[in-house]
């Protein structure tokens, strides 16, 4: 069975490979996959991005143990949810939440927890179980729901002309991902055409790929870009941007978690 794992504890220190080191001295032939180390500390909505681009990919039955923001109290239970055929552990934070968004899973369990209990044992312990084949309703509590936590949500004008939504990720290309769906930009859009505007820069065109962008006559590396990315939503990017080429898009246009963007139909 895979075991993904998806934290805030950054690899400049021991804690993943302490964890990595307690699974295996558990289940020796635990097939464990990095999803991400780096989440920012204490950023709900990343934390959900990066697990809800990436779970889907993975076979049915997965397991995916999410640490980030994982301390545990009684108003945050630590929790298994079903949803999807996946299994997803997490302390009921409102990053679940925000991963299965308005969907309802097949099953939400709430795990028994001592105070003080160490964070990492207890979801170890857990996944356990699970690999073992015991039914998840018989390791906890059935609760009926996830703690809600308001998502950053794009919003559309009264007169639909106007997407408004926030960056939700930076990637380590210095790319930015907003909220504005592509499912959604085609319904309002209408044939119409459009700029994409955030701070004081404006795009005129969604390209479909980089490699589109990089085709065109006046394409150069540095150059703004806006495409709609593998999870289908806008990203705004600099062509072949980096810290050592000069910057990248959340470093030289200044756009970073939470800034504003919005499409605006004509």
């Amino acid at each position: 069975m895979i075991i993904t794992l998806t934290s805030d504890f950054g690899l400049k220190d021991h804690y993943v490979g302490a964890l990595k080191g307690l699974i295996y001295s558990k289940i020796s032939n635990a097939n464990l996959v990095d999803i991400s180390h780096e989440v920012s500390p204490f950023v709900l909505q990343e934390a959900a991005y990066v697990v809800g681009a990436a779970y889907h990919y993975f076979p049915d039955k997965t397991i995916h143990l999410i640490l980030a923001d994982a301390e545990f109290t009684q108003e945050k239970r630590p929790i298994i949810v079903f949803w999807n055929n996946h299994y997803f552990l997490s302390a009921d934070s409102g990053i679940l939440s925000l991963i299965v968004a308005d969907q309802k899973p097949e099953a939400i369990i709430a795990l028994p927890f001592e105070e003080h209990e160490d964070t990492t044992e207890l979801f170890v312990k857990a996944v356990i179980e699970i690999v073992n084949g015991r039914s998840i309703f018989d390791i906890g509590e059935t609760i009926t729901s996830l703690k809600a936590v308001q998502p950053l949500k794009a919003v559309v004008s009264d007169d639909k002309t106007k997407i408004t939504g926030n960056i939700i990720y930076v990637d380590r290309f210095g790319n930015a991902v907003s909220n504005i769906s592509k499912d959604l930009f085609e319904q309002l859009r209408a044939g119409r055409s459009f700029d994409v505007l955030f701070r004081n820069y404006r795009i005129r065109k969604i390209h479909n790929t980089y490699i589109d962008y990089a085709s065109e006559k006046n394409a150069e590396d540095g150059g703004k870009l806006a495409i709609f990315n593998q999870s289908g939503l806008l990203e705004i990017a600099l062509y072949k941007g980096s810290q050592r080429s000069g910057g990248t898009a959340s470093s030289l246009l200044g756009i970073e978690y939470e800034s504003s963007i919005s499409i605006l139909f004509k």
